[in-house]
């Protein structure tokens, strides 16, 4: 080995070695200072805090547990594991020992009078990584969050980040730790429409399409964190609000296609067509029932009747089927 291959064997051990110093991006999770950090998240804000358009944003926050004020003019937020500077802070202060509440809305926009910040990015349900770098790309504080469901929390206490049960946006997080729970509803599908044009309607006239959910519990239940879907690499694309449903009851999820808003009912922001494969539904990110969707003609529902899938040419959405039912659409197979 000649002094050549020697002196590049060295130099490519020493850009190695300042590598694993000074990249702390290597940690999995940790808090570099114990000053300035991240204290707490929400990837799901349903109805925990409205930002200051009156949505319920993702948020994250920022406390200084420093002695010092400290000007956040030059520090960045990232949600990216190699893009650490994705989003950067504005000359703002955050007071010693203050909590300050960054809305991860997506809209890049700072309120310097109000002290109200809104990222260039939103927050996953999913889970991912979130970074706190300073002006020369140190990164301060990096963590994974596990995915989270509607309303739970994800922040730093007693020296570690953990699920909180009772989120706490701008205040000194709670030491109460959200437990999964291992409650396992007991739902089946019953009956859905693809091709609503004049038969079934809300009460407020629109003929929209919808699905059919029962409770086979003998008790009344409220439903929470139950999601429908018709994407199975998207278990969470809808999440039904919080409902009572009595038992051997129904729940109809009507398919608006849109985001709309009603004082009653609950309307999903997706629609069916012949193209989708299943409807699901689940709880904890696990299936509690999943049906295939087949073609169906205008008007025309499909439900099921024991343990059986029928057409139906007068839907039933919210009550038993036990109108006339047909095996195929066209013939004089009437079953009831």
């Amino acid at each position: 080995m000649n002094k050549k291959e020697i002196l590049i064997i060295i130099a490519l051990f020493a850009i190695t070695s300042l590598i694993v110093v000074f990249v702390p991006g290597l940690s999995k999770s940790y808090i570099k200072t114990g000053k300035l950090y991240i204290s707490e998240i929400m990837a799901s804000n349903y109805k925990t805090i409205k930002d200051n358009y009156g949505d319920y944003s993702d948020y994250i926050e920022i406390y200084n547990g420093g002695k010092r004020d400290i000007n956040l003019s030059g520090y960045h937020l990232s949600d990216s594991e190699f893009e650490t500077k994705k989003w950067s802070f504005p000359e703002i202060y955050i007071k010693s020992g203050e909590y300050l509440i960054i809305y991860a809305s997506n809209r890049d926009e700072c309120d310097l009078e109000d002290r109200i910040c809104h990222t260039n990015f939103k927050l996953s349900s999913k889970g991912e990584v979130l970074t706190l770098t300073d002006d020369f790309g140190n990164i301060i504080n990096k963590f994974t969050y596990p995915e989270l469901a509607g309303d739970i929390a994800y922040g730093y206490a007693h020296g570690k980040y953990i699920k909180f049960k009772k989120p706490t946006p701008g205040k000194e997080n709670s030491s109460e730790e959200e437990k999964t729970k291992n409650y396992h509803y007991k739902l089946e599908i019953t009956e859905y429409m693809t091709h609503n044009k004049r038969s079934v309607y809300d009460e407020y006239g629109n003929y929209y399409d919808f699905v059919e959910i029962h409770n086979k519990e003998n008790k009344d239940i409220v439903l929470e964190n139950v999601y429908i879907t018709d994407e199975e690499e998207n278990l969470n694309k809808f999440r039904i609000p919080k409902t009572n449903l009595s038992k051997d009851g129904y729940l109809v999820i009507y398919l608006s296609s849109d985001k709309v808003s009603y004082e009653n009912g609950i309307y999903a922001d997706f629609g069916l067509s012949d193209t989708d494969k299943m409807i699901i539904i689940s709880y904890n990110n696990k299936k509690l029932d999943e049906v295939e969707v087949v073609p169906l003609k205008d008007n025309i529902s499909y439900g099921k009747v024991g343990k059986s899938w029928k057409y139906f040419t007068t839907p039933t959405p919210g009550q038993p089927n036990t109108t006339a039912s047909f095996t195929r659409i066209g013939g004089a197979d009437e079953n009831t």
